[in-house]
């Protein structure tokens, strides 16, 4: 039976369990933290007890909802506690103590309704502290704002390799004290200690992809912020990055089905395309030598000697950065190297350094440096951003930074350390001459780089006895020898670690 209201015309259907017919009102609901803000609770009566929708009551006040069909309960999760309702009974259920309402809810199969009264009575004493009912007026009065939050909404930023949600905060967290965990049924759930979370706000976020929607909720000593996922995914790391701005959870990406798995398998790893990117060139000379050997001549003519080993011996298909003497920007060699479908990329150098006796080569991998020397080398390198003529944006490596180009890059890292250790041992049989090991540090030419990327320094120019040696075809021969060992070493593990698994 339908009937149509007196006061705003709405068509609303009587509950299917009442012998009588209902009549419609509203109640106001007003926010002394928002005066402009005009919102009406619907409501019905049988006789002189008038009901609300419990769905209607957590949408004004932006709290979530979930229905268990199987029982017959809704529950709403508010900012401060949840509340638990069960079809007709006349016990609401808030944070695990009970409240007993004057008459039982109803349930007409799809919606509950609950006395109005009796429940803004309940959640002003519990989950809306602060809250009152004005019945002269009609009103219901909503909490005065909340004490002051430090954590805000959240964003979406999608990786190659994952996602990345972006918290906004107010204060710095200490990310060892967070808790983490999934659900059975889905959700990622962070508790962070000291949080104190707007839950309108983290509701309000814009999402999507693999997480379907987010909400909060406000325990004693701690913020809880959920994330519904749309797929299984491992335990999420979390950082709090640009001093405290923002709390970012990185999320990897789930698991495949094996045909997928051998699918993504032999795209990642039929190595059939290698970027070899030899460094400096033109107006950049780079380093230069006691006897005026030039670093750009000697990266320009190892790689193109390890170029005509590959494709000699190798079925890959090798693109350079620059193949003669001319100015590359090092936003572009990474780029080129992407567009080109690049399997690996491997950057060529010459070190410098005012030790003079300081010689040996060293390979490094896209990370927080960890030594001055380190950071002194990546220096170096940079320092060509001077002579580039556009206005490309180059990140300063902030702590955020560098968390989004590492995580950018973390499907690879594994890869490139490996390809590291593999040149390192190879230059070491091949050359006399030190071997300095694996380093990190911040080199802009290999952010960006969607492939096993690193960054060769074959030797110290500033080193009267290696510039000698640099400048000899056969010592340059010798490292292009050593480089294509290791990726033929690089090329057999990983296409056949693919053979494995399309055996599996």
């Amino acid at each position: 039976m339908e009937f149509k209201t007196y006061r705003r015309g709405w068509w609303v259907f009587a509950f299917m369990l009442l012998p009588v017919i209902l009549v419609a009102d509203e109640i106001r609901v007003a926010f002394p933290s928002q005066p402009q803000r005009r919102e009406a609770l619907r409501t019905f009566f049988r006789g002189n007890i008038e009901y609300l929708n419990g769905r209607e009551l957590a949408a004004v006040f932006s709290a979530n909802t979930y229905v268990n069909d199987e029982v017959n309960k809704l529950v709403l999760h508010f900012r401060d506690g949840e509340v638990k309702i069960t079809a007709f009974s006349s016990f609401v259920v808030v944070d695990g103590r009970a409240f007993q309402l004057p008459l039982p809810t109803y349930f007409d199969g799809k919606e509950f309704y609950l006395p109005a009264r009796a429940i803004f009575s309940v959640i002003s004493a519990t989950v809306l502290p602060g809250a009152r009912y004005d019945e002269a007026r009609r009103t219901f009065i909503g909490p005065a704002a909340h004490p002051a939050f430090n954590i805000y909404a959240a964003s979406l930023e999608s990786k190659q390799n994952g996602t990345l949600i972006r918290v906004k905060t107010s204060q710095e967290f200490d990310t060892r004290n967070i808790v983490r965990y999934i659900t059975d049924n889905g959700w990622l759930v962070v508790q962070v200690p000291g949080g104190r979370v707007d839950t309108l706000a983290l509701n309000h976020s814009i999402l999507g992809g693999i997480i379907r929607r987010a909400w909060g909720r406000q325990l004693e000593k701690s913020a809880e912020l959920r994330f519904k996922l749309t797929d299984k995914v491992s335990l999420p790391e979390v950082y709090q990055v640009d001093g405290a701005a923002e709390l970012h959870i990185a999320i990897r990406n789930p698991a495949r089905r094996k045909n997928d798995r051998i699918k993504e398998l032999r795209e990642r790893w039929y190595l059939d395309t290698i970027v070899i990117d030899p460094g400096h060139g033109g107006i950049d000379g780079g380093t230069i030598g006691k006897g005026g050997l030039k670093e750009k001549v000697v990266t320009l003519d190892v790689a193109l000697r390890l170029g005509r080993l590959i494709k000699r011996k190798l079925n890959m298909k090798v693109v350079y950065t620059r193949d003669e003497d001319v100015f590359v920007p090092l936003w572009q060699r990474s780029k080129a190297a992407n567009e080109a479908g690049g399997k690996l990329f491997i950057s060529i150098h010459v070190n410098g350094s005012p030790n003079r006796g300081a010689s040996g080569f060293e390979t490094y991998l896209l990370a927080p440096a960890k030594t001055q020397e380190a950071i002194d080398v990546a220096r170096m390198e940079n320092s060509v951003i001077a002579l580039e003529e556009s206005d490309h944006p180059y990140q300063e490596f902030s702590d955020e930074a560098l968390i989004l180009s590492t995580m950018a890059q973390s499907t690879w890292m594994k890869e490139g350390e490996a390809l590291a250790a593999m040149i390192q041992e190879k230059l070491s049989r091949h050359l006399d001459a030190p071997n300095r090991g694996i380093k990190q540090a911040e080199f802009y030419v290999l952010i960006g780089a969607s492939m096993p990327n690193v960054l060769i320094e074959i030797g110290f120019i500033t080193n009267r006895i290696e510039e000698k040696k640099l400048g000899q075809n056969e010592y340059r021969q010798r490292i292009a020898n050593g480089l294509f060992d290791a990726i033929v070493l690089f090329k057999q593990k990983y296409e056949g670690t693919m053979l494995v698994e399309q055996g599996k």
